[in-house]
């Protein structure tokens, strides 16, 4: 997780892992935290009521970090495609869209994917690979799109 000037980062962008493997997200720079976009995380991430990890499986929101090396890590039980973004605003508060005149992090298009094992790229059976809601910031929608794009492009391929 990191910031420079004015765009915010996962670092990198996507990652594929295997079934049971551990994801780490360190803070690098800036204020930043990783939440997964699932119903459950509506009251700290309004745009979270668009369902972007499998059905089934329990949704993360780490704290949030603003000292260099701080770091959260989640464990991926469940095959699958994960969505997720940082709600920090401007001012390392949480919150969606704009916060005291500041944008969030994912109104800038910081969000990530963890793809886990070799998902069924059904959009029936994995809601990260449905078109992003229009209730999305532009930017953040405009990021999921290309990650479908990638996901549909790395997973046929092998």
């Amino acid at each position: 997780m990191e910031s420079d000037d004015e765009t915010h980062h996962f670092v990198p962008h996507a990652v594929h892992v295997e079934l049971g493997g551990t994801v780490t997200w360190m803070l690098d720079s800036g204020v930043h935290d990783t939440v997964a976009y699932h119903p459950e995380n509506a009251s700290i991430l309004p745009s979270a009521s668009d369902q972007r990890i499998p059905d089934g499986t329990d949704p993360w929101a780490s704290e949030i970090y603003d000292t260099e090396g701080e770091s959260f890590e989640m464990t991926f039980e469940e095959e699958g495609i994960y969505d997720y973004t940082c709600t920090i605003t401007g001012h390392g508060h949480r919150g969606g869209g704009h916060h005291g005149g500041h944008q969030s992090h994912e109104s800038t298009g910081m969000v990530g994917r963890v793809i886990v094992g070799d998902p069924d790229l059904d959009p029936d059976e994995q809601p990260a690979m449905r078109p992003p809601s229009s209730e999305l910031p532009e930017a953040a929608r405009h990021e999921l799109e290309q990650f479908n794009d990638q996901t549909r492009d790395a997973l046929n391929d092998h």
